[in-house]
């Protein structure tokens, strides 16, 4: 009954208001509804969801929540995702803060529970929390729902909160470990190993109280987060410089001793040493050539240049920014110069229908490439089974793929051995201004007209 409650948000918005926890509006998409009824229930924007946010057939894939904020943009979302009756739901966007109510449950009761709120949220996600008294009423609500559905575990209830109204409405509810449980166990409630007592020694241990205002970092994530909103207040100094300036004051906290790390503990340095050493190498270290896949050497390829005819797979990291302006330009010159070749992207990350930023969008725009539609996939076996010939743009990319497709890394081309400049690498122009996605992309317009080039000459 959990299971059904908590992993399904329609199913979780039903029990809500069984429950009377406020929720906010919603719009399950049936047959034969409309933009024009759901924007008349609703109003603008729009939240879009899927009912779930995983699936046991694929667990590797997550659906994201899209805001849409026109009948154009939902229309564009339902074209592209295609949803079968009551499979997606709109919600009405609730102004205020993302928080969060985290419990350990036994047969229906609240064993203890912790209260966070975001900071440094942009678009509805934040790698900076702090720890916030508990609300009576929302744990009150918390409490409802666990006894409606006997509840034994861990979960994450998320809320909406309206500072200035002090209304709240629950968003969803994680009932599997989620990204901000290293905050309440850097300040002392260990909700792992008090489930690992609670299941393999039957022990119910008694709630703890916890330190109010303090912080937890995702140091990595909340650095590239930053980058984002600078790129997005760039032409926007004063709230930029606004913005650069709460946040670098927020790592006073750290002297104050009012905040820590959720990798870098001292009792286990080994996860942050690894994080340091993907970071260097993903964005700091020169691309080493010993791992480079050229264009003259690949037997793969130089079947299909030789039968002008196959099957091409453009492949990076998320699938939201490189590999889809590489899908979309190589059909436009593809088809220009009747190539008979086929061509799809996708992205080694394990996640579905996130659609490219808006940076991306324009950029492509201005190099005749709609991205406006697209939303992510991963590449699963039966994709990389289908392509001839697999196009990379760095070692990053080379990497994934090798590691979970080892018998087919004779597929991998990197794409930047077109260049007439000689081979290097397309770097991620992820969380950069609008001048890197152009140079980006004329880059990869660049390589896919030699590669055109090159099909027809043969």
């Amino acid at each position: 009954m959990a299971l059904d409650a908590f992993f399904d948000k329609i199913n979780t918005r039903h029990l809500a208001q069984r429950c009377g926890v406020p929720v906010p509006d919603g719009y399950i998409w049936q047959a034969g509804s409309s933009v024009a009824e759901l924007q008349a229930k609703l109003g603008l924007p729009v939240a879009a969801k899927h009912r779930q946010s995983y699936c046991l057939q694929q667990l590797y894939v997550r659906t994201h929540v899209r805001l849409l904020d026109d009948a154009a943009a939902i229309n564009l979302w339902l074209q592209s995702q295609q949803p079968e009756p009551d499979t997606v739901f709109f919600e009405q966007v609730f102004d205020g803060i993302g928080l969060g109510v985290s419990v350990l449950c036994h047969q229906g009761k609240v064993l203890q529970a912790f209260e966070h709120h975001r900071a440094n949220e942009l678009a509805g996600s934040s790698y900076y929390r702090k720890s916030m008294p508990l609300d009576t009423e929302r744990l009150d609500a918390v409490a409802r729902m666990v006894a409606a559905t006997q509840y034994t575990g861990l979960a994450m209830f998320e809320f909406k909160l309206n500072t200035g109204t002090g209304k709240w409405v629950l968003l969803e509810v994680n009932a599997r470990p989620w990204g901000s449980l290293p905050l309440p166990v850097a300040w002392g409630v260990d909700f792992p190993y008090r489930l690992y007592q609670l299941l393999c020694n039957g022990q119910i241990t008694p709630p703890v109280t916890y330190p109010i205002g303090k912080y937890n970092r995702n140091l990595i994530a909340d650095i590239w987060q930053m980058r984002t909103l600078v790129s997005q207040l760039k032409k926007q100094p004063i709230q930029l410089s606004s913005a650069m300036l709460r946040w670098l004051m927020g790592f006073g906290r750290l002297l104050l001793l009012h905040e820590k790390h959720d990798v870098w503990v001292a009792d286990d340095p080994a996860p942050a040493k690894t994080e340091i050493r993907q970071f260097v190498k993903q964005r700091l270290s020169t691309p080493q050539s010993a791992g480079l896949v050229t264009g003259q050497d690949n037997l793969a390829l130089a079947k299909v240049i030789s039968q002008k005819s196959g099957h091409i797979l453009f492949l990076c990291q998320g699938n939201i920014c490189r590999s889809p302006y590489a899908e979309r330009k190589a059909r436009s010159i593809f088809n220009s110069e009747n190539l008979s070749i086929t061509v799809d992207s996708a992205g080694m990350l394990p996640r579905n229908h996130r659609p490219s930023p808006d940076v991306a969008i324009e950029a492509a725009r201005q190099c005749s490439v709609d991205l406006g539609a697209h939303l992510s996939k991963c590449a699963d076996d039966e994709l990389i089974a289908k392509a001839d010939v697999v196009f990379v743009f760095d070692d990053i990319n080379v990497a994934s793929f090798k590691q979970r497709h080892p018998d087919q890394a004779n597929k991998l081309v990197f794409l930047s051995a077109f260049q007439l400049t000689g081979a290097s690498h397309i770097a991620d122009p992820d969380g950069r201004d609008i001048g890197v996605f152009c140079r980006t992309y004329a880059t990869i317009d660049a390589c896919l007209n030699n590669l055109a080039l090159r099909l027809k000459s043969c």
